[in-house]
Parts: structure tokens; sequence; C-alpha cells
């Protein structure tokens, strides 16, 4: 490989993590065009199709990633959740099928939990994406999918609840984390997101509450502390 491929690569990958979603795809086509057909390349070019909605352009990228590397069980699992979106079911069960074939090559049984949270993750993926770029609902969406797949990742649970919340949901938020409280209820990130809403509807003294028993939990937590600092110059206190 060349170095100019080389660097349009690792331009258009730091482009991707930054969330230029455009420049990426500019340099990462351009990376294609000049051979380097490689299925990570296809696979990043299908992420930005889905985040826009471009489903069908999508399928096409994860397809290409399968084509160059049959065991990508990433993009398999990505192609699967995007003929789903499509209602394409029968296509996204078969492509499901060929990521678990994979996992279970050699007569190995793939860990159940193993291959749930892969697709888990790929769900939080896009809904970190979509927050990103302000399209709360469809974010809110693939964190509830990742939630149904994987129950016990309790950091997409608290995604949720951002989400929620920057979709102007509060109610709902407070619900969800509410519900995450009641089954682990010494969560500091839950508690933290809690202060959050109490302080949005003006309740400084639950706030307050919320934060101080977030900072009991994880005494070292500078987040927390700081949004203690910030009331307690509100309030005159400290």
């Amino acid at each position: 490989m060349s170095r100019e491929l080389a660097a349009l690569i690792r331009m258009g990958k730091s482009a991707y993590g930054e969330m230029d979603f455009l420049r990426a795809e500019r340099l990462l086509r351009e990376a294609v065009a000049g051979g380097a057909k490689y299925a990570d390349i296809y696979y990043t070019l299908g992420l930005i199709e889905h985040q826009r909605g471009n489903f069908r352009l999508a399928v096409e990228r994860f397809g290409e990633a399968v084509a160059a590397n049959p065991d990508y069980t990433e993009a398999l699992l990505s192609l699967s959740i995007t003929l789903n979106d499509m209602g394409r079911y029968e296509e996204a069960r078969s492509a499901y099928g060929k990521a678990a074939d994979v996992l279970s090559r050699d007569g190995a049984q793939p860990q159940e939990n193993m291959f749930r949270g892969r697709i888990a993750n790929l769900h939080k993926e896009l809904g970190e994406l979509y927050l990103a770029l302000g399209q709360f609902d469809r974010a809110i969406t693939e964190f509830r999918e990742a939630i149904a797949v994987a129950p016990w990742y309790p950091d997409i649970r608290i995604r949720l609840v951002v989400a929620l919340r920057e979709a102007g949901r509060p109610e709902e938020a407070m619900s969800e984390v509410d519900a995450y409280l009641a089954v682990s209820p010494g969560s500091a990130p839950a508690l933290l997101q809690k202060g959050i809403l109490h302080f949005l509807s003006g309740d400084r003294s639950l706030a307050r509450r919320s934060w101080e028993e977030a900072l009991y939990r994880e005494p070292l937590n500078r987040i927390v502390q700081v949004y203690l600092n910030t009331l307690d110059r509100g309030t005159g206190e400290g």
C-alpha cells in the first residue's frame, strides 16, 4: 500500500471518529477508488449511510464488506440490523445466521451473552451517531434496541436517559432512571442523571440529594463534584 493511500485511510477513519461524516466519506471513497477495497472501509461507509437513513446504500456497503471478508461478524450483524429496519426479515435472519455460523465455527458454540453483546454494541454505536447529530428519536430507538438485546449493559440504559432528556422528554427519562435505580440503587451514573433531571425541573434540593448520594458512592467522581460546586456557587453555600 502506498503512503498516499495509507494517509487517505488514516485521515478518513479519523474524520469518522470526529463525526465529520462528509469528509470521512469523501476520503474513504477516494481510498477505495485508489485500490483500498478493504472490509473495514466498506463497513465504515455502511455505518455512515445507515445514520443518514440510506438503508439501501448501507446494505450495499455492508454487503461489500462481507464480500471482502466473509467472516466479518460486525458487518454481518450490521447488515442484519439494517435489513430488519427495511422489513426484509428473511434476509435479516440469513445474515444473522451467517454471523452465528462464524462464531460457532470449528464446533465451538458462541457464548450467548457475547453474541448479544456484539449486537447491542452495534445498536449503541448507531445510537451515539444519531445522538451526536441531534436525531434524538433515532438515537432513542437504537438505544432501546440495544437494551432489548442485552439488558445487562448499564451504560446503554444511561445513554437512553441522556437521549430522552436531550429530546425534551424528561418524564420518560426520569421513569427510565428510576427503573434502573430500582434494580441498581447504588449506580452513581444513574444518580448523576437523576440529579440533572431534578435540576432542570427546578428542584435544586432533590438535585443535591441525588448528586450527594452519587458522590458517596463514587467519592472520586469529579463530574459529580463539579455539579455540586456549581450548585453551591448558585446558592452562596460552601
